[in-house]
Order: C-alpha cells, then sequence, then structure tokens
C-alpha cells in the first residue's frame, strides 16, 4: 500500500542541479503520489512539502528527466508539470443538526505525457514559488517491467461483492462519511454482464494508509453526479471493515486480491467490451479523470 506518499527524497546528497537551474534547497520534499511506475507512456503525479510538512501550492514547475545508466545520468526530455487539485469539501448534518465542512481537497502537480523504459531515473524539479525565491529539488524512482495489477486492454475481473441490497447498514461497506448510496447499488460481475461501461474506486476513506483515499473517494462521488446517468460508479473498500474495525489490522478483501492490488487507492474505467481502458493510482482530479470516463460512455443507461 502506499505510504504516506511514496516516493520521499528530500535534496539528494552529492546532486548538483542542472547548470543555470536556481540552488537545491534541503527542506524541500518530493513525494510521488503513485507506487507502481511502468514503461512506456505514464502519468507522473507528485507533491513537493516544505520542511513542516506543508504542501507547495500554485508554483510554477519544470521538471527534467533523466535515466541513471551507472555513474552516467542521461538527460531524457524536459516538461512543465502542471497543478491538478483531488478532492472538495463538502457539508456533513449530523444527527444533532450540526454541520461540519469535510474539507478533502489535496493539490498535486502532474507531468501527464511522459514516458519511461525501464531502470532507475531522476527527475529535477524547478520549482518557481507563487511567493518567494526559486528553487530546485529532485526524487529517485525505478521504473519497472511487471505488474498483476489489471492493465490498459486487459478483462476486467467479474468479481461479484455485496450491495446495498444485501446489508442492513452501508457501514458495513464503506467508510466513507457520509456515504452515496448509489456507489454501492451494482456489482463488477453485473455491470460485465450488462456490458455497461464502469467505473470501479478501490478507496478506504478512513484506513488510508496514503492520505489519498478520502480526495479520491470525493472525486468519483462528484463525477457520478454529472455521468452517472450513462457510466455505473462503483466504489469498494479494499480491507476487510470487520478485521480494520475491530483488531486494527489492514487485510485485503478477495475482491482486491482478485484485482492483485498492492497499494491503495486506485480508480479503473472499464468499456462496455469489460476491458480497461484507463486506470489511475494514487492521487487523481476530476480534470483527469472525467476524460476518461466520457470516452467510454454511451448513451443514458437502461
Amino acid at each position: 500500500m502506499l505510504g504516506a506518499l511514496v516516493g520521499a527524497t528530500p535534496a539528494l546528497a552529492g546532486w548538483l542541479p542542472a547548470c543555470g537551474s536556481p540552488p537545491p534547497d534541503p527542506d524541500i520534499s518530493v513525494f510521488l503520489a503513485v507506487n507502481e511506475m511502468l514503461p512506456g507512456p505514464h502519468r507522473f503525479p507528485f507533491v513537493v512539502v516544505d520542511g513542516e510538512s506543508t504542501a507547495i501550492t500554485g508554483a510554477r514547475i519544470q521538471v527534467r528527466f533523466l535515466r541513471l545508466i551507472g555513474e552516467r545520468d542521461e538527460f531524457r526530455f524536459e516538461v512543465p508539470a502542471r497543478e491538478y487539485v483531488a478532492g472538495g469539501s463538502y457539508n456533513h448534518i449530523h444527527e444533532d443538526g450540526q454541520v461540519h465542512v469535510h474539507d478533502l481537497a489535496r493539490s498535486y502537480y502532474l507531468v501527464d505525457d511522459a514516458s519511461f523504459d525501464e531502470g532507475l531515473w531522476r527527475a529535477d524539479l524547478e520549482i518557481h514559488p507563487a511567493n518567494g525565491s526559486a528553487f530546485s529539488a529532485s526524487t529517485v524512482f525505478q521504473v519497472g517491467q511487471r505488474t498483476d495489477t489489471p492493465r490498459v486492454g486487459d478483462p476486467a475481473p467479474a468479481t461479484a461483492h455485496p450491495t446495498v441490497d444485501n446489508v442492513a447498514d452501508l457501514d458495513l461497506l464503506t467508510t466513507a462519511d457520509p456515504p452515496l448510496p448509489a456507489l454501492y447499488q451494482h456489482t463488477v460481475a453485473n455491470a460485465l454482464a450488462a456490458n455497461e461501461p464502469f467505473v470501479v474506486a478501490f478507496s478506504t476513506p478512513a484506513f488510508c494508509t496514503s492520505a489519498m483515499c478520502g480526495p479520491v473517494t470525493a472525486v468519483v462521488g462528484d463525477l457520478h453526479e454529472q455521468l452517472g446517468d450513462r457510466v455505473r460508479f462503483i466504489h469498494l473498500e479494499p480491507f476487510d471493515l470487520g478485521i480494520a474495525r475491530t483488531e486494527g489490522r489492514l487485510v485485503w478483501t478477495d475482491v482486491a486480491r482478485e484485482w492483485n492490488l498492492e497499494t491503495e487507492p486506485w480508480i479503473f474505467v472499464v468499456d462496455p467490451s469489460g476491458h480497461v481502458a484507463a486506470r489511475f493510482e494514487g492521487l487523481v482530479g476530476a480534470a483527469e479523470l472525467e476524460p476518461a470516463i466520457a470516452a467510454v460512455a454511451g448513451p443514458p443507461l437502461r
């Protein structure tokens, strides 16, 4: 599973910024918002935090990617990163009538047109904050070759799981607060049998180890309001809620194992033929996810 945000790398010892780049800031860390990096085209989401673990937002960031081969740092390409927001805020009305505002917004930066080959890489960031002087930071990451998690083009596993019709209380299906009942009406197996496009999100707002599940679950709920008449939306907790609540241990559910998940959160967009059309690990905002869903969405569902 993803840690607090994987890939944390403070300014690297011995690393020097490219000629003409601003100086590195030793108090800055770069966190990759994904754990799995595969060869070929790949999204590269990350956050930048200061020494007090406060996310740096509103910055202009240029990213240089270098392939590390032995003792050589081989420059490959340079692109700007764009800032995105996952989640948002909503009003939760408690039984006593009090209204509490839940802020689930998380800002992140994204390079969406990167492409990598297998091996060790470094990303050098030139960061121009909204206020203050520019600085540099860097992070190293590994691009692997294989994964058991469904890839684009793979058939989605025809998993069966409880829905709102099978339980006495939605708390048995989700830790979302408050839950959106529409996300628990359909099974993956039924959506596949009906040849309907769908989105399945594996996330656990209450037991998340990555600080990403709440925002990602909120994004899925918001997009259901926009596209739920054309695409099925399914939310699944990746961990056994009974064990998590009573024993404090995180144990993958049978459904999560069937999808071969090793991290959370994950979102898969599945087309009417039952194949994965898009996949997103970690932080993802509506601006990224909505086009992938719209690409498989058809006319209003029956």
